[in-house]
């Protein structure tokens, strides 16, 4: 899957890749007008919800263009750091950012007997797929599980000063991962597409660190076995999360009167 060459608004071999990789897993598949494709796994029981995971098919790597264009896969390296596998290309990036995410989700879908996953196109230049998204398509989904952070054991809790759970979420079913899989970083960053989602959605969302490394650079890389470890935390996840709906309503700090107190909890939380 990583050697599928991606760039934002030109994700037709992703597109094709991910759609054909469906129809052999036996998934439900469709795409979106914008050019999302989404994928549903298993059915529901009664008053049940689906797991949804997601990533975004685009990369800022401009030099896949010409592999896009001929239709040809990229010429992908290994190599070994401290006894990881390390995935690159020699010349410039692998556009892991978010390839990995979308391994990784796939992977999951894979795992869980009854799943759905989103994968949106243009989230580089502003969460342009995300924002077109067929939301009724979530309205069976009970929160989201995207693969869109750099690193390992990390996970975002806040996309453009907006809270992507609560307070009771976290103490639930995410101070337990320390434990399971070591220490977690949690981070503030500026925007990606479970923030559209979450405020579209009222659900409770998740952004994990997916195993990439210096995104959006000519040496960026990704790391197999950290994809493996986002992988097993999203499998943990779901498996306590189970097939229930976490609703948590959507309400911007900047329209709250007197500010957020999850908020200031979380940023006191994580300031180191």
């Amino acid at each position: 899957m990583l050697s599928v060459p991606s760039f934002t608004t030109m994700e037709t071999r992703m597109q094709e890749f991910l759609l054909d990789y469906a129809k052999g897993k036996g998934y439900k598949a469709s795409m979106d007008e914008k050019g999302s494709v989404y994928m549903s796994k298993g059915e529901l029981a009664e008053g049940e919800f689906y797991p949804c995971v997601a990533a975004h098919m685009d990369t800022v790597q401009e030099r896949q263009i010409p592999y896009i264009e001929k239709n040809l896969p990229l010429p992908l390296e290994t190599d070994d750091i401290d006894g990881l596998h390390m995935i690159y290309i020699d010349g410039f990036g692998l556009g892991g950012d978010d390839k990995a995410g979308v391994a990784a989700s796939l992977a999951l879908m894979e795992l869980m007997p009854v799943c759905k996953a989103a994968f949106f196109v243009e989230e580089e230049i502003g969460c342009c797929g995300s924002s077109k998204a067929e939301l009724p398509w979530f309205k069976d989904v009970g929160y989201i599980l995207a693969f869109d952070s750099p690193g390992s054991n990390c996970s975002s809790w806040s996309c453009n000063d907006n809270r992507l759970f609560d307070r009771k979420f976290y103490e639930d079913y995410l101070v337990e991962l320390d434990e399971k899989f070591g220490p977690m970083t949690y981070f503030a960053h500026p925007y990606t597409d479970v923030m559209i989602l979450r405020e579209n959605t009222s659900l409770a969302c998740l952004n994990i660190g997916a195993g990439y490394y210096d995104q959006h650079m000519l040496y960026e890389y990704v790391i197999a076995e950290e994809v493996d470890r986002a992988v097993a935390i999203g499998k943990h996840l779901i498996e306590r999360l189970g097939r229930r709906e976490h609703v948590i309503p959507f309400t911007p700090r900047y329209k709250m009167v007197g500010g957020d107190p999850e908020y200031d909890y979380f940023v006191e939380k994580f300031k180191e």
